[in-house]
């Protein structure tokens, strides 16, 4: 072993521009690989801490747009107690919404807008939740809430002596019972206050399916075997939307990449992976390492003419042959293990700056300790199976074949040499043209008409005081820098959680999104009219009427029309038709546009203040005076109100800041692999010219010029290049499809981009073997002749 470490240094030594090259490409790979698995990690372990996460399930229903994971009340008091099968099961209330919470701190009233959660006492049960302080048991203790450890330190200041101490939340007192520890990112179930679910006898019902049910099944139990116990059971009842209930249950830990569930509606309740994506990351981590070990291969066997003498010379005087091999496969492995050390370096470095923020979760290594040790294990075992081939290759020659000088261009050799670098162009086309369309659809998605005209508009949650307050809206429009205040239930264009209303017209039940608004809102935000009017201020004054401004999709599969107004009743109150607009996203882009309406509920004073949540400010003017101004006057009337105000475009991308960061880690180490791989045609090229040397003199002496060898050696990378193409455009085809395939909105396939990237990597193909081979055509052919 002594022998082996001091060949090893002395190697390192000798050939310090090959080694360092070398060391410096596998720690880039290797850093790559660690950080593609931390994100792939994250993703593939979504619900699976929890102590029974195998046992925890969530209840779903079949509605209209698909299964949501939502049910109704007098569902989760039949369904749950239903069967040995299940242990314990618990209803929740989702956050719907931000809710308005306050706390005295040091005297001082302060107050946060945050989601809440609404939960029964065996929440506590399923999730088992580490308390810091206090007991899980809160809930059931009247009036005692569960704070996570995060909001206690935002509400108190820290997570420690804050049992006892009180919050307000839309004006009702309640008294913190326990302060549990936050439970991980990567989580359906997300760390928010948590206040007690309490139902009276007369409060069960089977309409508004608004409740997400876990639970618990006992060790063993299918969650099949539950589901056809509730099939058999006779219900007769229907929820309030006129469907049949169909339920079924979902293991939790299978909800994340649960495609099934839909993506809108009450189906965006939980969050939700791509898997065709994170397949996609893999795939790439893996390809990284691939091409990181044919470079090494490539480097490797280059060295071949240099080290060829002295390791025969070593056989002439007594080394074994398997002994010369070790040696060489130990240095193999010791080059993998230095560049795996340098790769934990540049993933500590990158901690520290934004590349942090595109992992979910950050990077970490005690979070992924998993995943260092399995990088480890794939370094050592690249290092040991990229050295088995230049060891025996090296060795492999008689060394009387060695003197002669004729050695190394075998076919053998040079066709395994040409699938390993054919292999590298392949992916690289491949990846160029899957990070070509990524960029291409982020684009295409911020410059997609949704049919809504936000510019100059800025938005925030109202609540408190704030919410239907008249004086708030007067001193804002006091400003000549707001032209207008005009409110929704939620926000348009920004989420996909909007209600499903269910309604009789003509004898049918039909389904629609719809969201409460303000009379002036469907004017102010640009809606296109393509029959009727829009709202008017005297309809929000007709008490008991509900106006509706129905979109196209709804107009169409309803067969809605302004000559045909709607006179039905049952829908909340007398129900008017009063316009059709042309179709905008009311949701987010993945989603696809549905039937919905615009709903104005007409009350004395103008303003649904219960529901219209999300005021919309139009500015003109200074935009930062204007938000400054609108401040201010939300401080007039509530002070300890935050009011949070985004324009649309800062909001708009926060929504799809998830998918550009997945987008942007694919983009970076798909651009990565590439140079990795044209690193790889380096190492050919330095071996093919250090092999042909001779080749090269006696051309030059026979009267070849610099240009026809340089053509030489081009000419076979040319045709290489070419038939990797062939191969690699339509399996970058189908991937690009499949992946286009998750978005309602995407971009067109352009065959312009297959030949771009095709001119990418012939440009800098024929670069890099040019400069290369440059110092072998310019060489004096005598003196090539003779080194050989």
């Amino acid at each position: 072993m002594r022998l082996f470490f001091r060949q090893f240094l002395t190697t390192m030594r000798r050939f310090r521009l090959a080694c360092g090259l070398n060391i410096v490409g596998l720690s880039v790979a290797f850093a790559a690989f660690i950080l593609i698995l931390m994100q792939v990690r994250y993703e593939s372990t979504f619900d699976r801490f929890h102590r029974n996460a195998d046992r925890i399930c969530q209840a779903e229903m079949l509605m209209s747009e698909g299964f949501v994971p939502v049910v109704s009340s007098e569902f989760g008091r039949t369904f749950g107690g239903m069967g040995a099968g299940i242990e314990a099961y618990a209803l929740l209330v989702p956050p719907f919404e931000d809710t308005y919470v306050t706390v005295e701190r040091n005297g001082t009233k302060v107050g946060f807008v945050q989601p809440v959660v609404k939960a029964e006492a065996a929440f506590t049960d399923i999730f088992t939740p580490e308390m810091v302080e206090g007991v899980a048991d809160a809930l059931r203790e009247p009036g005692k809430v569960l704070l996570p450890a995060s909001l206690a330190r935002s509400f108190f200041g820290t997570e420690h002596g804050v049992v006892g101490r009180g919050v307000t939340v839309r004006g009702k007192e309640y008294e913190v019972g326990g302060v549990y520890r936050d439970f991980p990112d990567n989580s359906q179930i997300k760390n928010l206050l948590i206040l007690p679910l309490v139902f009276g006898s007369d409060e069960y019902s089977w309409d508004n399916a608004n409740y997400q049910m876990y639970v618990l099944l006992r060790p063993g139990v299918d969650p099949a075997q539950v589901v056809e116990g509730w099939k058999a059971f006779p219900i007769t009842n229907k929820i309030d939307m006129g469907m049949e209930i169909t339920a079924n249950l979902v293991r939790l830990s299978d909800r994340y990449y649960d495609d099934r569930t839909a993506a809108f509606g009450l189906g965006a309740l939980t969050e939700r992976g791509n898997r065709t994506t994170m397949t996609l990351l893999l795939s790439i981590a893996l390809l990284v390492i691939g091409i990181a070990a044919v470079n090494f291969v490539n480097f490797a066997t280059s060295l071949t003419p240099l080290r060829i003498k002295n390791i025969n010379t070593r056989k002439v005087l007594g080394s074994p042959v398997g002994t010369l091999r070790a040696e060489l496969i130990f240095e193999s492995a010791g080059i993998a293990l230095l560049g795996f050390c340098l790769a934990l370096l540049w993933v500590y470095l990158l901690g520290g700056t934004g590349f942090n923020e595109l992992i979910s979760g950050g990077i970490s290594f005690s979070t992924y300790s998993g995943v260092i040790w399995l990088g480890l294990a794939v370094a050592l075992g690249v290092g040991i199976l990229a050295g088995i081939y230049p060891a025996v290759y090296t060795t492999s020659f008689p060394p009387a074949l060695v003197l002669k000088g004729s050695f190394g261009m075998s076919p053998k050799g040079r066709k395994l040499r040409t699938a390993l670098i054919g292999f590298q162009f392949v992916v690289s086309l491949g990846l160029i043209v899957a990070a070509m369309f990524m960029q291409l659809q982020n684009s295409y998605l911020r410059g997609v008409d949704t049919g809504l005209d936000y510019e100059g508009i800025a938005m925030a949650r109202i609540g408190g005081e704030l919410r239907g307050s008249k004086a708030f809206e007067e001193r804002v429009v006091q400003s000549p820098l707001v032209e207008e205040v005009g409110y929704s239930e939620r926000p348009l264009g920004l989420t996909n959680l909007h209600a499903q209303w269910g309604r009789e017209l003509r004898g049918t039940t039909i389904i629609f999104a719809a969201d409460h608004v303000s009379w002036n809102l469907p004017r102010m935000l640009g809606v296109e009219l393509l029959d009727g009017d829009y709202f008017t201020e005297t309809d929000a004054r007709r008490e008991g009427c509900y106006h509706y401004l129905f979109n196209e999709s709804a107009a169409r599969e309803f067969g809605l029309s302004m000559q045909e107004p709607l006179n039905e009743q049952g829908w909340g109150g007398e129900a008017r038709l009063t316009g059709i607009a042309r179709n905008f996203n009311y949701g987010s882009l993945h989603a696809g546009v549905g039937p919905m309406a615009m709903v104005l509920v007409g009350r004395e004073s103008g303003l649904d203040a219960d529901r219209l949540q999300t005021a919309y400010f139009k500015i003109k003017g200074d935009p930062y005076a204007a938000v400054e101004h609108i401040r201010r006057a939300a401080a007039e009337i509530d002070p300890a109100y935050p009011i949070d105000l985004q324009f649309f475009d800062a909001a708009f991308d926060a929504l799809y800041r998830k998918e550009l960061k997945v987008t942007t880690l694919i983009t970076v180490f798909s651009l990565l692999a590439v140079v990795l791989s044209l690193v790889g045609v380096f190492g050919l090229v330095v071996f093919e010219t250090q092999y042909r040397r001779k080749e090269i003199g006696v051309r030059k002496v026979m009267g070849a010029t610099v240009g026809e060898i340089l053509a030489m050696f081009n000419k076979s990378f040319v045709r290489l290049v070419l038939i990797c193409f062939v191969v690699a455009a339509p399996l970058a085809w189908y991937g690009v499809r499949e992946w286009l395939g998750t978005f309602a909105y995407r971009t067109p396939i352009y065959w312009w981009v297959f030949a771009i990237s095709l001119l990418i990597v012939l440009t800098i193909t024929l670069a890099t073997v040019t400069i290369q081979s440059w110092r072998a055509a310019t060489a004096n052919p005598v003196d090539e002749i003779r080194a050989q």
